[in-house]
């Protein structure tokens, strides 16, 4: 998040006394072994948006997720089936490679190359339109954050095929704050604190619908 180096390590001491349950976790993940969300399955999000995701998730659920990686094996384990929308190809193979390796059977993965640093004809994009169809318990806004609208575009598009009662989660939301009063949901929790593979704090948004 945004602020000095003092205001950042202020700011993850005062979550980690605040919240003391994270402290087992920050510390191997970060301090000690400094592990990859991807090798340990985990959604680059929040811790406190991981642990309402694992109450949250039921078995009969659909994902969709813009931004592959720990997510997808995370998800995976929790839900029906999930779709996964990537634009690097050295990532889309590597994650491809893992679940592979795992005998992950309910992912589809899709690559869908975009240059963010050129974002003209985003809206138009395979990337964007990746998702076209259905309604989702679960939407992911975990895209490239190159250009500053990625994220809003994505969003804005994501809520039409969001279903009755599910959510979209929108990672590193410090960054967009107009997205809690621009958007259509009945409601949004911001979850910061901590998480995997990042030294500071951040935070997640779920929009419920």
């Amino acid at each position: 998040m945004q602020g000095t180096t003092s205001q950042k390590v202020g700011r993850l001491m005062t979550d980690l006394i605040t919240h003391p349950q994270y402290l087992s976790r920050y510390v191997p993940h970060n301090v000690i072994n400094h592990t990859s969300p991807l090798e340990l399955e985990l959604p680059w999000f929040s811790y406190a948006a991981i642990d309402f995701l694992k109450d949250f998730l039921k078995p009969d659920m659909r994902v969709c997720e813009y931004g592959s990686g720990g997510s997808t094996l995370f998800f995976s384990k929790r839900v029906r089936s999930v779709y996964s929308i990537e634009d690097n190809p050295e990532w889309f193979e590597r994650v491809s490679r893992t679940l592979k390796e795992k005998g992950v059977t309910n992912v589809e993965m899709i690559l869908c190359p975009f240059d963010f640093k050129n974002p003209v004809g985003f809206d138009k994009s395979a990337y964007l339109n990746a998702l076209n169809e259905g309604e989702w318990d679960v939407i992911v806004v975990d895209t490239s954050e190159e250009w500053t609208l990625v994220r809003p575009t994505v969003f804005a598009h994501a809520e039409n095929f969001v279903k009755p009662g599910g959510i979209i989660v929108v990672d590193d939301s410090w960054r967009y704050p107009a997205l809690r009063q621009n958007h259509h949901a009945k409601d949004v929790q911001v979850l910061q604190s901590v998480g995997p593979g990042r030294p500071g704090v951040t935070s997640t948004d779920i929009f419920f619908y």
